[in-house]
């Protein structure tokens, strides 16, 4: 049974993102990334002029610090055919940046998302415009209010599947 305090703190929570999500709006919800499949990405190409994502990690790619499902391994193998990817994070996880890196992705750890400072630093190492970048990422106010404070284009991640 849970405690007060941890019913109170969830209710808090809950509260605040509601109110969040009555300010900060994403241009697409979606439950998992795999949903933005190869013809939206396509799609975002020609329609948007999306050239880059920003991705996130951690709830966004892969559930409670565990590896990265399979499944979402061979969605960013797909995008990166199409779009420029960095990864931009407000963790820091060794393991995971050398996953990246033998894919060639560059990553940006400990973001402090949503400052402007390190979506700015991603836009300048992809070569890119802010406005042709989409953020994607499963937190409203660190991913898409940063996105959306830096004029980038969001994508609200729901959760994460996981492995089959």
């Amino acid at each position: 049974m849970k405690k007060i305090e941890d019913i109170v703190t969830d209710k808090l929570i809950d509260m605040i993102q509601y109110v969040l999500s009555k300010v900060i709006k994403p241009d697409i919800n979606v439950n998992s990334v795999r949903d933005i499949d190869e013809d939206m990405i396509i799609k975002l190409k020609e329609e948007k002029n999306i050239e880059g994502i920003i991705l996130d990690v951690d709830e966004t790619l892969r559930k409670e610090m565990k590896k990265i499902p399979k499944h979402n391994d061979e969605w960013i193998d797909m995008v990166g055919k199409h779009l420029k990817i960095i990864i931009l994070s407000n963790g820091i996880d060794k393991n995971i940046e050398e996953h990246f890196k033998a894919k060639g992705i560059d990553y940006i750890s400990f973001a402090h998302k949503p400052l402007k400072k390190n979506f700015l630093k991603a836009s300048e190492k992809m070569n890119i415009e802010p406005d042709k970048i989409m953020v994607i990422g499963d937190s409203l106010f660190s991913d898409i209010y940063g996105g959306n404070r830096n004029n980038m284009k969001t994508a609200l991640i729901k959760e994460v599947e996981e492995e089959r």
